[in-house]
């Protein structure tokens, strides 16, 4: 593994940690979670059936606010995901022979 792999593999473990830890905060939970995530979410879906909102043509900052949520619910899987796979990679058939080869070799010199 190059230095530049390793240093990706590192920031993607370092992340993916930083963000288990957040989703044990309370502060976390309540401020972004449910109060960011849910409740603005489901403030912001309701308001899309208010006619004022629709005729003022402030649809489109309501819009926004619904994109800015996904793109922020986005963010933590790509950072859940990335994470697992530095974590438990999944090896090409190559690397798994040189892996199992390693593994025999290290046998051989208990034996």
């Amino acid at each position: 593994m190059s230095n530049q792999e390793k240093s990706a593999v590192d920031h993607h473990i370092m992340m993916g940690e930083a963000l288990l830890r957040l989703e044990k905060n309370s502060d976390f939970k309540k401020l972004i979670l449910q109060g960011y995530l849910e409740d603005k979410v489901l403030a912001s879906v309701s308001l899309l059936g208010v006619p004022q909102i629709r005729d003022k043509g402030e649809r489109s900052a309501v819009l926004e606010d619904l994109v800015s949520a996904s793109n922020l619910q986005y963010f933590f899987q790509q950072v859940r995901a990335f994470h697992e796979g530095a974590k438990n990679p999944v090896l090409s058939d190559e690397e798994q022979a040189e892996l199992d080869a390693l593994g025999e070799a290290d046998e051989t010199k208990v034996n």
